[in-house]
């Protein structure tokens, strides 16, 4: 596929809407800061999604695709608001900052995915000194490109505590040199034409020989681009993924 089929795709058919709330989502008060952090540099910006109520909770950063802002966004944030929902702190970071990207090809994937890595790990510093943050229960969303940063950055950093991927796997260049894979959540379409199943598959693979037992669900016919259904169920598992695996952390 090419990167314009590509972004076309995901333009047209990204999921916007966000399933009904809940009762108890509903009663929960969410605020919503623009903040940012210094990497290699740039100014990195950061929308935070917190609980309303004071103290600090664990954090989850949320990775968009190769699309930038350009696509999506309103998805991330609906996700980002429903983990503050459900007392956890959302972190949408904007990594695209550190490059000056506003999406990415398979070329400029290529060239800047390790400074994109890097800028993760400083979004980890981050996180961990924020006044609002457990520092000891940090976990990584990411779709796409976003979700192969989020396991690449997972096993390079103790801190990372849980990740769950939509439609991502392991960065070639990793190969046999992975050496950590925290409670993982797999979510992907086996009709993906972009990032193919056996993309998934060796991700478990390699999650179970390193001891992990990560959570599979597959979507039967779902493309890159999941449906909206199947984005909510997507969207519901990861939540509950992350309140077992962050909060119960003491």
């Amino acid at each position: 596929m090419t990167l314009r089929r590509f972004l076309f795709a995901l333009l047209s058919c990204l999921p916007l809407a966000q399933p009904a709330a809940s009762a108890a989502e509903k009663g929960a008060a969410v605020t919503v800061t623009r903040e940012s952090y210094v990497s290699g540099g740039r100014t990195i910006t950061v929308d935070t999604f917190a609980p309303a109520r004071p103290g600090r909770y664990p954090a989850v950063l949320v990775l968009y695709t190769s699309a930038g802002k350009l696509a999506g966004m309103r998805d991330f944030e609906g996700f980002s608001r429903s983990l503050a929902e459900h007392g956890m702190v959302a972190l949408l970071v904007d990594y695209f900052d550190r490059t000056g990207t506003l999406f990415a090809g398979d070329w400029t994937i290529g060239r800047h995915l390790h400074v994109w890595e890097d800028t993760v790990i400083d979004a980890i510093d981050f996180a961990s000194a924020h006044p609002r943050v457990r520092r000891d229960s940090i976990g990584i969303f990411g779709y796409s490109l976003g979700a192969f940063l989020a396991v690449s950055v997972a096993s390079r950093d103790a801190r990372v505590d849980a990740v769950a991927e939509v439609a991502g796997g392991l960065f070639t260049y990793l190969g046999g040199r992975l050496r950590r894979v925290p409670p993982t959540l797999i979510l992907h379409g086996t009709a993906d034409r972009r990032v193919d199943i056996r993309y998934a598959r060796e991700l478990e693979r390699v999650a179970r020989s390193l001891g992990t037992r990560p959570l599979v669900q597959l979507y039967p016919g779902e493309k890159h681009v999941l449906s909206a259904t199947a984005m909510a169920d997507a969207r519901a598992r990861s939540l509950a993924f992350f309140s077992r695996n962050l909060q119960r952390r003491r």
